[in-house]
């Protein structure tokens, strides 16, 4: 083997080395957690909780950030979605670097609850979604 092919090859597993691990870091290739469906009282009970921390934020924006963190949190908690760090949805990451690192203290904690509203949409629905369902239970029943 010549210096030529023993480089190439050398070169070739450094990328297929390098490419592997962000590959692990993006969690590319890592199974999405299987998620328990909320029952009715506690989707109700986000719903209602999500509504006060946005009628709270004109007033109390830091408050309002931290509680829409901890709601987030307890309903990830409660469907079975694992809380570590690298397994958080983007929006969370996302949300908790703005509120709490953002220059513009206003527009990061307004962008962080963006993003907190936009995971309490996919993992509990909206009010709307809500109704649907009760009434589409009732029909069944």
């Amino acid at each position: 083997m010549d210096t030529g092919t023993l480089i190439t090859i050398l070169v070739v597993a450094l990328v297929v080395v390098v490419l592997l691990f962000l590959f692990r870091a993006a969690g590319i290739g890592r199974p999405r957690p299987k998620l328990r469906p909320l029952a009715a009282e506690s989707r109700d009970r986000y719903i209602s909780d999500w509504d006060e921390i946005e009628t709270k934020f004109v007033d109390a924006p830091e408050q309002a950030v931290r509680e829409a963190e901890a709601l987030v949190m307890s309903v990830l908690r409660e469907r079975g979605h694992p809380l570590t760090e690298r397994d958080l949805p983007r929006d969370v990451q996302n949300a908790h670097r703005l509120g709490y690192s953002s220059k513009d203290k206003t527009e990061g904690m307004r962008q962080a609850i963006l993003h907190y509203r936009a995971v309490m949409v996919r993992m509990v629905g909206t009010e709307d979604q809500a109704r649907r369902e009760q009434r589409r239970r009732e029909v069944a029943s």
